[in-house]
């Protein structure tokens, strides 16, 4: 629509334009009153046309920011697959024996684990540390509700770890939530 609007105006003015190199002359009689409608006309295209050009600098501002915003969250799936390997890597080296850390497969198993949320990190993942915040929904998935002596609402263990990737939570913390004692 705004397109058609567009080539009609730019018609329209080409016409008159046309009209006045032709050699016309303005001072005929009724030509006048058709000066004054086609320059009201022109006026009203000529506005049309801006109005148009204002749309059109809109739309590719929009565009532009959802591309970068497309751009910022397009590896969103992978990082969430990824963190997967993250929370199997922190559940197996929680399990190493003491004696047996300083062992050099061990401390290599440490440093890929390292490895992996270095380059996460500077992809923009951070982790979320939900204990001893107030319980958010959007941030936080409750499982449990325990008594504590922590204010009411208040996250009191970390289940699962949540992450945030730029501004935007990818995978919200598991947790649970203090209520009062009874």
């Amino acid at each position: 629509m705004a397109d058609d609007r567009v080539r009609r105006a730019e018609e329209l003015l080409e016409e008159r334009l046309a009209t006045r190199r032709n050699g016309e002359d303005r001072d005929a009689p009724g030509e006048a009153e058709s000066d004054k409608l086609g320059d009201e006309r022109v006026e009203e295209l000529t506005r049309d046309l801006q109005r148009v050009a204002a749309d059109f600098a809109n739309y590719r501002r929009r565009n532009e920011a959802e591309r970068a915003d497309f751009a910022r969250f397009a590896k969103a799936d992978l990082i969430t697959r990824l963190l997967e390997v993250l929370d199997d890597y922190d559940r197996s080296l929680g399990t190493v024996p003491e004696d047996l850390r300083t062992q050099p497969w061990v401390e290599g198993m440490w440093h890929v684990e390292r490895k992996l949320r270095d380059i996460l990190a500077s992809e923009g993942l951070e982790p979320l540390d939900p204990v001893g915040e107030a319980f958010d929904p959007h941030i936080h998935e409750a499982i449990a509700h325990v008594e504590s002596d922590a204010p009411d609402g208040t996250v009191v263990e970390e289940i699962r770890k949540g992450y945030r990737l730029h501004d935007r939570v990818i995978r919200p913390a598991l947790v649970t939530v203090a209520k009062q004692k009874e």
